[in-house]
């Protein structure tokens, strides 16, 4: 994934529900400071600075709890029962 991609969340970060698009907006690795309104945070793991319509100074996401929403999504099994024409 790289910064500007769209991702889906697969967890709940109140106000933003599982299933929720979001936009990445910053790469984080392990021990990066992220300042939030509670002031700032060591980044536990890898993951990202995504923005969200519902959130004004947007969330921090570990790379596990967000899909990409970019590439080829056709199951393997129609892929292989494709026939040449």
């Amino acid at each position: 994934m790289k910064v500007g991609d769209l991702a889906l969340t697969l967890i709940d970060l109140p106000p933003v529900m599982a299933g929720s698009v979001v936009e990445l907006v910053e790469r984080l690795t392990k021990g990066d400071i992220v300042n939030t309104p509670s002031g700032p945070l060591v980044a536990l793991g890898d993951g990202w600075i995504c923005a969200h319509e519902l959130v004004p100074r947007n969330a921090a996401y570990a790379d596990k709890a967000l899909m990409p929403l970019r590439g080829d999504f056709t199951p393997e099994r129609e892929k292989s029962s494709e026939v040449p024409a």
